[in-house]
């Protein structure tokens, strides 16, 4: 571990941030595997087929990088009314994309209230570690123990 990030505190990632990139992460493959159906049935070109498939990958991968600030949270809306709207290109698309739309609803709408009942929590937790009453690792300090300087 560098010496100098020793006693860096790490961001607290929220919870809608942490579900909604392993979700999206998922959906990657659920991308790559909706390219080969657009291009194994012939509904586009190979070249439009993956140039179309790598761009919205793209676009998941951007979203995922952005997922800490709230319009990366409505990026991932986007995405998810994008792969509703592939069911043009494949009716079956139509069905996944709903069924990833509804689950990135309940995701998005429960990872909210955790953080909402986190935030008190994390609040304290820099409070205390801001007026050194804690370490990073939330262990309480030991004045006596430490070396006088």
């Amino acid at each position: 571990m560098n010496p100098r990030n020793r006693n860096r505190v790490p961001r607290q990632r929220s919870i809608r941030e942490v579900i909604g990139s392993i979700f999206l992460g998922f959906e990657l493959f659920v991308v790559f595997l909706g390219t080969l159906l657009v291009f194994g049935m012939r509904v586009l070109d190979p070249v439009p087929a993956f140039v179309l498939g790598a761009a919205f990958a793209a676009l998941i991968l951007i979203t995922i990088r952005f997922l800490r600030h709230e319009w990366g949270i409505w990026l991932g809306w986007a995405v998810q009314v994008l792969l509703v709207a592939a069911g043009f290109l494949h009716p079956g698309m139509f069905v996944v994309g709903a069924l990833f739309l509804a689950s990135w609803t309940y995701f998005m709408w429960k990872g909210g209230q955790i953080d909402r009942q986190r935030a008190p929590i994390i609040a304290e937790y820099n409070r205390r570690l801001a007026a050194g009453e804690i370490g990073i690792d939330g262990q309480p300090i030991d004045r006596e123990d430490s070396p006088s300087s």
